[in-house]
């Protein structure tokens, strides 16, 4: 039996990654407009008189998880215009919809990894408890080490949490520094939701401490 319900979970998990993509493009398409992805280049830093500008690939990836769950035009994000005005027929598609507008980002530590179930176990260093988090990620709990601090958006799904977009990871002795410097220029970024100030922030911390190395 512990067999079959670690397998099942795996199985949904992946279900879930492949509904995920595709609802993705659906919203890109729907709702991501050059003013969102412009307003998201601006909140990341990502512009110049010449318009957006990248160092790496993955910034581009970044900016497209930004405008698509951080950016708001008239107080909505993509995520909540595609289903405030989509009709949803797929079981999948609505309850991965549901997490990502309870998802929430933060700086996690990984406390433990249960390499053969496919799962961590992170600490929120960024809420004062001592309550930790398993989700359920393949690729990461088989590259990465207990210890490793990684700025995730956290998505939490009917029956496991998973991580969304692209991680931002640190080495595990940045953590007295990083929420130390996280509060300074949080304090700085021109908005008022405390969301989008501390992905810019993080974004911001990542590009001058993080580690070389991405997680998807």
């Amino acid at each position: 039996m512990f067999w079959f319900n670690k397998n099942k979970n795996i199985k949904k998990y992946k279900n879930y990654r492949k509904a995920g993509k595709v609802l993705n493009d659906k919203i890109i398409d729907r709702y991501i407009n050059r003013e969102m992805i412009l307003l998201s280049g601006k909140h990341l830093g990502l512009i110049n008189k010449d318009g957006l500008i990248f160092d790496n690939e993955l910034e581009t990836i970044v900016l497209m998880d930004f405008s698509i769950n951080e950016c708001r035009i008239n107080r909505k994000t993509a995520v909540e215009l595609y289903k405030d005005n989509v009709i949803i027929d797929n079981d999948i598609e609505y309850d991965i919809l549901n997490g990502l507008i309870k998802s929430y980002t933060s700086l996690f530590k990984i406390a433990d990894i249960k390499r053969s179930e496919k799962k961590l176990i992170l600490a929120d260093l960024l809420k004062n408890n001592d309550n930790q988090i398993e989700i359920t990620d393949i690729g990461m709990s088989q590259t990465a080490a207990p210890g490793l601090l990684i700025f995730l958006r956290l998505i939490p799904l009917a029956d496991i949490n998973i991580g969304g977009g692209f991680g931002f990871p640190f080495g595990e002795e940045l953590e007295e520094l990083l929420l130390k410097e996280y509060k300074k220029i949080a304090k700085r970024v021109k908005s008022s939701d405390e969301s989008i100030k501390r992905y810019v922030a993080f974004f911001k911390l990542f590009k001058r401490y993080g580690m070389e190395m991405g997680f998807l």
